[in-house]
């Protein structure tokens, strides 16, 4: 039995290297897909091959990376993926496309050659975009493909009641982290150092980092904290420069890979999460696992792990200071801080281990594919 898997569009093995993102595919899926299928089959848009990522004899005996053999713009590659690699697709059992934008070749797919489908539905992509013709065309591709999907994956129950009315079947699964490699290390006091607030993602308006640099301005009045920006983004000279002139004590190490993200985590006194809009956030839950205090705006996909009071705190995304008052209480007091630690990670075990999800949508595919 063959498992074919899609990307989002324009999506590839490199693009999630360049984001820090290619060891959650590789280790967390790929790995597991191959005890489970007889060889998987990824549909890349980019010319890469899987030796460039990893060295794993059972992935590169068992995965193909099946790319084109030069750049192609995106759109072209998803029109013509079914036919150029039309032996591929129909040799699948079933295709898993990771997210619904990429569902174009599965569609095509399944009316042409009879193969099944399952996407994630991580987002109302959508939604997202301007309005104007690409957003039209985005609303087009999430209705089609919510409808000749066999099963849709939902990641959160918002969005499993918004792609029941148009999918057949549909499962929440909702993302996960691994909670062996993302795990609380002993915690050091501070001892006079100045309180580490982390943030880990993209430096992008709807992440809302200014915000973010706002508040810890404010905090750093009275109490001293330096501010940590893991990722990258077109808002990273903005925001340096924003730093500078409120003297913000700011880092940014640039893109790290995920598989070494976890001492930045363990380093960290809080984790801040301040965006105006959020699917089912990973590196929320990275955070959590790793037993980090967290501070998150108030939206609809951050309400899904964050319970006031219990599992987090939540802020307005449009109020620094609101976001500086609830950081100064996590700095501040103690045993609210190792409260708030050990039922975030008490929460992402018990609901969210990556290893136990996975299986859940390995027997998903396999029951479509029989099917």
């Amino acid at each position: 039995m063959i498992l074919g898997l899609l990307p989002a569009l324009g999506g590839g093995i490199r693009e999630l290297a360049r984001t820090g993102q290619a060891a959650r595919l590789l280790d967390g899926y790929m790995a597991r897909y191959v005890h489970d299928f007889d060889r998987v089959r990824y549909f890349s848009y980019l010319t890469e091959s899987l030796g460039d990522f990893t060295y794993d004899p059972a992935l590169l005996a068992r995965v193909d990376v099946v790319a084109p053999d030069r750049p192609l713009s995106r759109g072209w590659r998803a029109a013509t993926l079914p036919w150029t690699e039309g032996p591929a697709l129909r040799s699948c059992a079933v295709l898993r496309v990771f997210q619904i934008t990429g569902a174009v070749p599965a569609i095509v797919a399944g009316a042409r050659y009879g193969v099944p489908y399952v996407t994630t539905y991580g987002f109302s992509y959508a939604q997202l975009s301007q309005p104007g013709p690409r957003r039209l065309l985005k609303a087009i591709v999430e209705r089609v493909g919510l409808r000749r999907a066999a099963a849709v994956i939902a990641t959160t129950e918002s969005l499993r009641a918004r792609a029941a009315r148009l999918a057949r079947e549909v499962h929440l699964v909702p993302n996960g982290v691994d909670t062996r490699r993302f795990a609380p290390r002993p915690a050091a006091t501070r001892r006079g150092r100045p309180a580490c607030i982390l943030y880990v993602g993209r430096f992008a308006p709807e992440k809302n980092v200014q915000t973010l640099v706002a508040a810890t301005a404010r905090l750093a009045r009275w109490l001293p904290a330096r501010l940590v920006l893991v990722g990258a983004g077109p808002l990273e000279p903005t925001l340096r420069e924003q730093a500078r002139a409120a003297g913000v004590d700011v880092e940014f190490p640039g893109v790290v890979p995920q598989e070494r993200l976890p001492p930045y985590y363990t380093a960290a006194d809080a984790f801040v999460l301040a965006s105006f809009t959020e699917g089912h956030p990973k590196v929320l839950l990275e955070a959590m696992a790793a037993g980090v205090p967290c501070v998150a705006s108030d939206c609809e996909g951050n309400r899904s792990l964050v319970t006031e009071g219990a599992t987090g705190l939540l802020f307005d995304p449009r109020r620094a200071d609101e976001l500086a008052d609830r950081l100064a209480s996590v700095l501040t007091d103690v045993p609210l801080a190792e409260q708030l630690a050990r039922a975030g990670r008490a929460l992402v075990v018990a609901r969210y281990d990556l290893g136990t999800l996975v299986g859940t949508e390995v027997a998903l595919l396999r029951k479509i594919a029989a099917a």
